[in-house]
């Protein structure tokens, strides 16, 4: 299954290329630099895994080797925007991926367009409810899905940390506290 989601995120663009091009987390390694271009690799230093980037001057390009999801991270006015297209359990779970943090509750997030919805636009909170239903279908009905599935096709990073309702997010860094706070 393949979606398509945009949504804000926390991170400035100078943030994202500084991790990309300097992270302790793997091995960066430039490919080309041409004309506002630069494009390096960056690779697992223990697993054998990349992840492509291209890095513009107002966008940035991920994409990963194995599975061939993609992040656009990119400016929308003053504000940083990523766009995923992938399958729902690769949502933010990439281990060589920079930091991504979603400014809002990701589920409210609008899925642009998908494989279990066509064009019809549902929020992400919609479209893992239904995702789920129809893996337990499979599961429930069809020999073999048994042997597909795994506790893995629910991205637990994106869970864990984005998707729990109920956990408030932490205060705007731009509030000031107030004196003896």
């Amino acid at each position: 299954m393949c979606m398509r989601i945009q949504f804000e995120i926390r991170e400035t663009l100078p943030e994202i290329i500084d991790e990309v091009l300097h992270s302790d987390k793997w091995l960066t390694l430039v490919k080309e630099e041409k004309h506002g271009l630069k494009r390096v690799i960056i690779k697992d230093p223990y697993f054998d895994s990349e992840a492509s980037i291209d890095i513009w001057e107002e966008e940035v390009h991920v994409t990963t080797a194995w599975s061939n999801y993609t992040y656009r991270i990119y400016l929308r006015g003053k504000t940083v925007w990523c766009e995923y297209i992938g399958a729902y359990r690769g949502l933010l779970e990439q281990n060589l991926l920079p930091s991504l943090t979603p400014k809002e509750n990701i589920l409210n997030s609008e899925v642009l367009n998908s494989s279990l919805f066509g064009d019809k636009k549902e929020t992400l909170r919609n479209y893992s409810a239904e995702n789920l239903k129809l893996k337990n279908f499979r599961r429930d009905n069809f020999e073999g899905e048994n042997i597909l599935a795994s506790p893995q096709d629910h991205p637990k990073v994106v869970y864990d940390e984005y998707i729990n309702e109920g956990v408030p997010l932490p205060p705007p860094e731009n509030i000031k506290k107030k004196p003896g706070n």
